[in-house]
């Protein structure tokens, strides 16, 4: 039997070595786990926060949080949303009297979020940046201004305190997933907004379907 011939590869200056690529993917599907690549690495946080795609947009943003009660942003996947918006609210002052609150879909995402906040912000983790999942959580009910947490969570919160007095902004992220405690939230926050008409929401995702949201909130 022949040995298999092995193809030479000849590797280019400024191209990925030989083996790379496929390494990556690989890595990407046997971990299951998301891998955030960062081209930006060598910067300083402040300029990392200003490269991403998200920021151009962040005085319009704010802008419409003043002028409307809910908020539609769809935003491609790294463009910054999930990180950069709670952090434009919170230096905008609208954590002043309440929490920004971020909600994920999954616990992963929540607490992998918190930490990266925390760290563009110098921040401990489980004071002003915390988060709150199932069995676990790292915030301080007096410190913390921005605090990210579950659907499921969100739903428990809302059993205990049915307007959220405690929050001032709730971003929910990932909406296009559609789990079963995010269209509860979504059907409990327009509810609460005809009682709390400070109470702002935003409704984020990569690939979502905004006619129906903005039917849902009845928005221009």
């Amino acid at each position: 039997m022949a040995a298999p011939q092995s193809t030479m590869k000849f590797w280019k200056p400024g191209a990925d070595a030989p083996g790379i690529s496929e390494e990556r993917e690989l890595t990407t599907e046997t971990t299951g786990s998301p891998v955030i690549y960062n081209p930006h690495t060598a910067l300083s946080i402040e300029k990392q926060r200003q490269n991403l795609p998200v920021f151009k947009h962040r005085n319009n943003i704010l802008y419409l949080l003043e002028s409307y009660q809910t908020v539609i942003i769809v935003g491609e996947t790294g463009c910054g949303k999930s990180t950069q918006i709670p952090q434009y609210l919170l230096e905008a002052g609208w954590a002043a009297e309440g929490k920004v609150i971020g909600v994920k879909p999954r616990r992963v995402a929540a607490t992998s979020v918190a930490n990266r906040v925390a760290e563009e912000r110098g921040a401990l983790l489980g004071h002003e940046v915390g988060y709150t999942i199932r069995f676990d959580d790292c915030s301080d009910p007096n410190a913390t201004r921005i605090k990210f947490l579950t659907d499921g969570m969100l739903v428990r919160e809302m059993m205990a305190d049915p307007l959220l007095k405690k929050y001032s902004v709730l971003m929910l992220d990932e909406a296009h997933e559609r789990t079963l405690y995010t269209d509860i939230a979504i059907g409990l926050l327009k509810k609460i907004q005809k009682k709390r008409r400070d109470l702002r929401v935003i409704v984020a995702s990569a690939t979502l379907d905004a006619k129906k949201f903005q039917e849902f909130f009845n928005l221009n």
